[in-house]
């Protein structure tokens, strides 16, 4: 009796635990790591919203490093080279042992020629009078930076070229006559300036007036020579000339 008894429990456990024997809409127990079927909808995926992009404390939007793509490396522009736009002003002419020959003439032409296309430095030429003088006697005008000279030196008989340094009041290496033919004439003997600077020579600190300010000044001298002159002929015009007559038995 007690066998028959255990033998329907059991019967009537595994009917209740089989998959067979639970009732449509019925929940069965499941045992621990058995996953149980879904039965109903799907969920529907839900819908995230991107996030706002930071923004700065100025207002500009911040890109994230990590996720921008990495951008091919700029090529920094040449750096442009710093060149000196001012002009120096140069007096060329014949030194005062040149007669002025014809060969002498033609150097003096080629060498203006020279030193007006110069680049580096820019140079205002100017052409000096036969028998102006030597080079420092010219810088004693105060007008030019460098004088060059057609002359000649002792004990050689060709031309040369002969140049003074105004600014530093100091001659400068003499260049055979071959040397007017040369563009860079102008840069060479600037260099030397330069080296001079450079070595300790110290420029002559010459306060040049304005080309207004020296015609002011001419005009000025001319108003009072003309009025000094006016001013003694009307003197002369209204004295009183007195003739005295002595008459002697």
């Amino acid at each position: 009796m007690i066998a028959t008894v255990r033998a329907v429990a059991c019967v009537t456990a595994w009917l209740q635990l089989s998959p067979a024997a639970a009732a449509p809409g019925e929940s069965r127990r499941y045992d621990a790591g058995e996953s149980a079927p879904w039965r109903g909808e799907a969920p529907s995926p839900e819908v995230v919203a991107p996030a706002p992009a930071p923004v700065a404390d100025d207002g500009a939007p911040v890109v994230d490093v990590a996720t921008e793509s990495p951008a091919a490396p700029s090529v920094p522009p040449p750096t442009p080279v710093e060149r000196d736009d001012s002009r120096i002003a140069v007096a060329i002419g014949l030194a005062p042992q040149a007669p002025g020959s014809a060969a002498e003439r033609d150097l003096l032409d080629r060498l203006d020629r020279s030193t007006r296309v110069s680049v580096d430095p820019r140079t205002q030429v100017r052409r000096l009078r036969p028998g102006a003088g030597d080079g420092r006697t010219i810088c004693g005008d105060h007008r030019d930076d460098l004088v060059v000279l057609i002359g000649y030196v002792p004990d050689r008989p060709e031309p040369v070229v002969l140049a003074h340094d105004c600014r530093l009041d100091l001659p400068l290496g003499v260049r055979a006559a071959a040397a007017v033919d040369e563009v860079g004439l102008v840069a060479a003997l600037w260099e030397e300036h330069a080296q001079a600077q450079r070595q300790g020579a110290k420029e002559r600190r010459v306060r040049r007036l304005p080309p207004k300010a020296r015609v002011a000044i001419a005009a000025g001298v001319t108003l009072v020579v003309v009025g000094v002159a006016i001013g003694l002929l009307v003197a002369n015009a209204l004295r009183k000339d007195q003739v005295v007559l002595k008459v002697s038995p």
